[in-house]
């Protein structure tokens, strides 16, 4: 088979790299990085198979997925610090309905409210999943 001639190989290369952007494989990028390089060793001439030209190329690309798949999967898996900045914090609440009112929010409470009665306050210590904590 007589060499291909480098603008396939070019155009191989990117549609490659194209398909990786809907797949997130991180294999066809560096396969397509492999025709690329490939595809400028051609336009110097380095190549007279297209055999040679093909496994050069996948050869390559390989080498580069085993190299850095690995830092390329860290990079898009790097996830945000999971810690929730808290807006109600504590306070001073008011009795009202068997709920917390503080803040203009009414919250819900698992410590025993039946002590209290409208209109009391309370020191809330916390809110944590979306329910306050008071102070026995």
């Amino acid at each position: 088979m007589e060499a291909i001639e480098w603008g396939y190989l070019l155009a191989l290369g990117i549609v490659l790299i194209g398909l990786e952007a809907l797949l997130f494989s991180f294999v066809l990028l560096w396969i397509g990085i492999g025709f690329i390089v490939v595809a400028l060793l051609s336009y110097g001439g380095l190549f007279d198979s297209g055999y040679v030209q093909i496994a050069a190329a996948v050869s390559i690309g390989l080498v580069l997925v085993l190299a850095l798949r690995k830092w390329s999967m860290n990079l898009i898996n790097k996830t945000a610090d999971d810690t929730e900045e808290k807006i109600h914090k504590g306070g001073t609440g008011v009795i009202d309905g068997g709920m917390i009112k503080m803040n203009g929010t009414y919250w819900q409470s698992d410590d025993d409210l039946s002590s209290f009665s409208d209109g009391d306050r309370v020191e809330v210590i916390d809110i944590v999943n979306n329910k306050a904590k008071i102070a026995n």
